[in-house]
């Protein structure tokens, strides 16, 4: 199968933008295969989502009162091409209405990411998932006041300032890339079929079977025909693009089954096309190890792509 045309971008290096909400135990030492990522790939530019309980933590035993949370952030911390991100989230339902968590909440959750900072551990930036689709519900004022916030307010420590929203899929989003954040997850689903989806296990829910299987229609396929027509390609750069469940095939016309051949094909299909951030793994959130994609394999490849794009 021959990558789908593409058009000529600037060649820009893709980064690598893990969802870490698994737990780091034994001191951290449950990243260690994000840490072996990051030591073997040192071009690679990896942001790393940190989530001990949908935000900096809930109760005084959470995030910075957990001595596990301390020593795995700061592991991590410690190698050059990581930059953490800590997780805030935008709804009260699960994401069926976005915006409608009070506003205070939120500001609650990054300025108590801030104090990380002030501890050593080098938080760069806020992801806030739930994240707008359209306008509605004063989204837009609702994610300029964030950002506002996260980018220039004084007390804010993060030395980067990175802002992430995750709507997870396209939608009405050229008035939140005016906002000009570092990245837009303009879309996140799953590569395998539905009838070998595995849940928990891969994020991809066999209960709800409507998810773009990636690049069914041939490599590239779902950033051209899915991706591009909503958001145009100009927003590239500030474009990632999340992928869970890369294990068995992904049926229709392309119907490729998953292995390291086909997931190089479809990363270098991300970079070439000049997308800013990308994820693939096996699995969900909460493991990095299963093959095809494991995180090795996977940051391995996106170095590989960059370097040769």
């Amino acid at each position: 199968m021959r990558l789908l045309p593409i058009f000529a971008t600037a060649a820009t290096a893709t980064d690598l933008l893990i969802p870490l909400y698994l737990f780091p135990a034994n001191n951290g030492q449950a990243w260690t295969p994000i840490e072996q990522a990051l030591t073997s790939n040192p071009t690679l530019t990896t942001k790393i989502i940190i989530n001990p309980n949908n935000g900096p933590g809930k109760t005084p035993n959470e995030g910075l009162g957990d001595p596990q949370y301390v020593a795995g952030t700061k592991a991590l911390g410690s190698h050059r091409n990581a930059q953490m991100v800590g997780y805030v989230h935008t709804s009260t339902d699960g994401g069926a209405t976005r915006c409608n968590r009070p506003y205070s909440e939120l500001e609650a959750d990054i300025r108590t990411w801030s104090t990380w900072v002030s501890q050593d551990i080098p938080i760069q930036g806020i992801f806030i998932d739930e994240a707008p689709v359209n306008t509605n519900n004063n989204c837009v004022e609702y994610m300029r006041n964030l950002t506002d916030l996260i980018r220039n307010d004084p007390d804010i420590l993060f030395p980067q300032r990175l802002v992430i929203f995750n709507p997870g899929g396209t939608g009405t989003l050229q008035p939140f890339y005016d906002l000009n954040p570092t990245y837009i997850v303009a879309l996140e689903t799953c590569f395998v079929v539905p009838e070998k989806a595995g849940g928990e296990y891969d994020q991809c829910d066999p209960a709800f079977p409507s998810w773009e299987r990636y690049d069914h229609e041939g490599y590239g396929s779902s950033l051209d025909r899915v991706v591009f027509p909503n958001i145009g390609r100009d927003n590239a750069g500030r474009t990632a693009v999340l992928v869970h469940g890369f294990h068995d095939y992904n049926g229709e016309t392309a119907n490729f089954t998953a292995s390291e051949e086909v997931l190089g094909n479809m990363i270098r299909g991300v970079v070439q096309r000049g997308v800013g951030a990308t994820f693939f793994n096996t699995r969900g959130y909460h493991a990095f190890e299963d093959g095809p994609a494991s995180i090795g394999v996977v940051a391995r490849l996106l170095s590989e792509a960059n370097a040769s794009n």
